[in-house]
């Protein structure tokens, strides 16, 4: 199963942004550089919500220096 951010959409996190009981995972998303468990505090969705519109007002850029987009990413 992929790992799904499920801010910007990204497939390919190490592992699930959240687990059976909801805990963040502590993985920044290498897309948006949401990072699970600590920019959801208190809510995730309307976190997610908020995050997603900055991404997007900024031009969806790539976060990671160290982690390459994948092969035909697009914002």
């Amino acid at each position: 199963m992929d790992n799904i951010c499920p801010v910007c959409g990204f497939v390919g996190l190490f592992e699930p942004p959240y687990d059976a009981r909801g805990y963040g995972s502590y993985e920044i998303c290498p897309s948006c550089g949401f990072q699970f468990g600590l920019d959801d505090d208190p809510d995730p969705e309307p976190a997610h919500r908020v995050w997603q519109a900055r991404w997007v007002e900024a031009g969806c850029p790539w976060f990671s220096a160290t982690r390459k987009p994948p092969e035909g990413w697009d914002t």
